[in-house]
């Protein structure tokens, strides 16, 4: 079971990344047409068709493992579709850590146990990818939950499997994404104004006695670190963080709350506020709760967050320059 309010997010932009040696044109519609084998004529609504099943093919046969976890694709009741107007995929995906090492217990049986080697513990994970025909640069749109997810097995398995090409393109470069209005705002004079962490923590994993428990069912800890009189660099941000992390709280690290934000001052004394991921890499997340239908389990309702996605997409292209047709 998820915190709906852990649920979230987070936005990368991708580019194609063509060999030194190949000399064609470097588009999402050139290596389309190179991993589908399709003519070079082929029209755009049919060759995103064609890539569309290639990349189900693919993603659907079986789970893939990558690390300590391991996905598969959902193809069911329209949950997995793409839009070729839109150079949009979109899909569901399950998947989780692996269960090697570890064992599943009913509550009312403490003397049996079985293993979990060799299975998986999944979550439901939302997956919108934009890769216009006539362009090399696109984006990936992923939702998670907590800091526990297949984001970064997912992004690596499709990026070496699905948008590579053994004799023309090397794997994808990507980077996390913030518009262009805050990026350039704080890029070039951020100070770090403050670190933030989170945590709720039920009564009962502070102070087990029956009068403490019975004031309040849990608390949110919110852990505060703010440089005193001294100005630090965004770009010392890494090696400030690390040291923090190691420290906890009642038992729990500081790198396990559920949130580690950073507040970021510019030269104009704005403040802007950024999630943490990692040590010091700062997270475009976007959290979902009260945008967007989420179940008490925190599986949130993915086609209200494909169209959510819809309008991040929107006004994420109206910052862009247009690209002419190929």
């Amino acid at each position: 079971m998820n915190k709906p309010e852990s649920v979230r997010l987070e936005v990368f932009k991708f580019n194609l990344s063509p060999r030194k040696s190949y000399k064609g044109i470097n588009s999402f519609r050139d290596l389309f047409i190179k991993r589908t084998e399709e003519p070079a004529s082929i029209q755009n609504e049919k060759l995103y068709s064609s890539f569309f099943k290639h990349m189900i093919s693919i993603l659907d046969s079986e789970y893939k493992v990558v690390k300590n976890k391991a996905f598969t694709l959902i193809n069911d009741n329209n949950q997995t579709s793409f839009s070729a107007s839109k150079n949009i995929i979109y899909g569901v995906l399950e998947g989780g850590q692996m269960g090697e090492g570890k064992t599943r217990r009913k509550l009312k049986n403490k003397t049996n146990s079985n293993s979990l080697d060799g299975d998986v513990i999944n979550d439901k994970y939302f997956f919108y990818i934009h890769a216009p025909l006539n362009d090399s640069n696109g984006y990936i749109m992923f939702q998670i939950y907590q800091q526990d997810n297949i984001r970064e097995e997912f992004m690596s398995f499709i990026f070496k499997e699905i948008f590579k090409n053994e004799t023309d393109y090397n794997m994808p470069n990507y980077d996390v994404f913030i518009p262009e209005s805050i990026k350039e705002e704080f890029k070039s004079s951020a100070k770090v104004k403050e670190l933030k962490f989170t945590e709720t923590v039920l009564s009962t994993e502070i102070e087990k006695s029956a009068s403490f428990m019975s004031i309040n069912e849990s608390y949110k800890i919110e852990i505060k670190i703010t440089p005193v009189k001294s100005k630090i660099q965004m770009s010392l941000l890494d090696s400030l963080v690390k040291p923090f992390l190691k420290k906890s709280f009642n038992g729990i690290g500081l790198d396990n709350f559920d949130k580690k934000n950073v507040v970021l001052k510019n030269s104009n004394k704005k403040t802007a506020t950024f999630e943490m991921d990692g040590t010091g890499d700062i997270m475009p997340r976007i959290y979902l709760k009260g945008r967007i239908p989420i179940n008490t389990f925190g599986v949130p309702d993915f086609e209200e967050l494909k169209k959510y996605c819809d309008g991040i997409l929107d006004g994420i292209l109206s910052e862009q320059p247009v690209v002419k047709e190929i």
